[in-house]
């Protein structure tokens, strides 16, 4: 069981996964339940609030509003991944490339929700239409890290929220090459081969996820409790490389 705001708590649970993240989820509809089956908002009260993107939103404090509740969220194991990997040679020419593809995992977006904190998000720019007007309110990103305006079910200061839970599933260019053989441009008796080859790692990636990249976390992958958490991680690095092999 696992608070990825700040600090963690961690627990084995009966037909649960290793490294599931629990948190507390925003309401999607006005007539949600907890999980006694009692009503988040009183049917009295529904003229208070409206859905914005999807979420419940009290239209006097612009606070999205979220369960007292932690449910699972999510778990940063893919459902699969696979490697597509070839390589060609033509004469002189060789090519080849390598793209791995890892569908279904998800990051808990730690860096997002401490910009959100400090209000330094390039979200806190961007309106949001409550309650007939658009407009960029603070409030509304301001309540996803804490329930400063006290509503009756705050999820209570830098609680872990499905809000920054994000599909990390991506397609990404690993390896690329292309190498030429010009031994023969050479005329040269003392080498047999004289192989140029330019190639370049993590040139591309295709992915939804809004963090720097989607397949690395806090805690590496052997990590029990930080694992599927994007804390300041380090980025894999697109590099290229020019390479000489001569053979004599």
């Amino acid at each position: 069981l696992g608070s990825a705001a700040g600090t963690t708590q961690e627990a084995l649970i009966a037909g649960q996964k290793i490294g599931q993240l629990y948190g507390y989820k925003a309401l999607t509809s006005l007539s949600e339940k907890n999980q006694e089956g009692v009503p988040y908002i009183l049917p009295a009260d529904y003229n208070q609030y409206t859905i914005v993107n999807g979420r419940v939103v009290n239209i006097a404090t612009k606070g999205i509003q979220f369960t007292n509740e932690v449910y699972p969220l999510g778990d940063p194991n893919p459902k699969f991944n696979v490697s597509f990997i070839n390589g060609v040679n033509y004469e002189r020419l060789s090519f080849g490339f390598q793209f791995d593809w890892v569908y279904g995992s998800h990051l808990y977006n730690q860096t997002k929700e401490w910009l959100y904190r400090d209000g330094v998000s390039g979200d806190y720019d961007k309106a949001v239409n409550i309650g007939g007007t658009s407009a960029a309110y603070t409030a509304y990103y301001r309540s996803v890290y804490a329930d400063i305006f006290g509503d009756r079910n705050g999820a209570g200061r830098s609680g872990t929220k499905d809000y920054f839970l994000e599909d990390a599933s991506f397609l990404r260019l690993r390896n690329i090459y292309l190498g030429y053989d010009f031994s023969k441009i050479l005329r040269s008796k003392l080498f047999r081969r004289a192989v140029l080859t330019v190639s370049g790692r993590n040139i591309l990636t295709f992915t939804k996820y809004t963090g720097f990249d989607p397949e690395i976390s806090s805690g590496g992958p052997n990590s029990p409790y930080d694992r599927g958490v994007d804390n300041n991680s380090m980025p894999n690095i697109k590099s290229y490389q020019l390479g000489l092999t001569l053979g004599f």
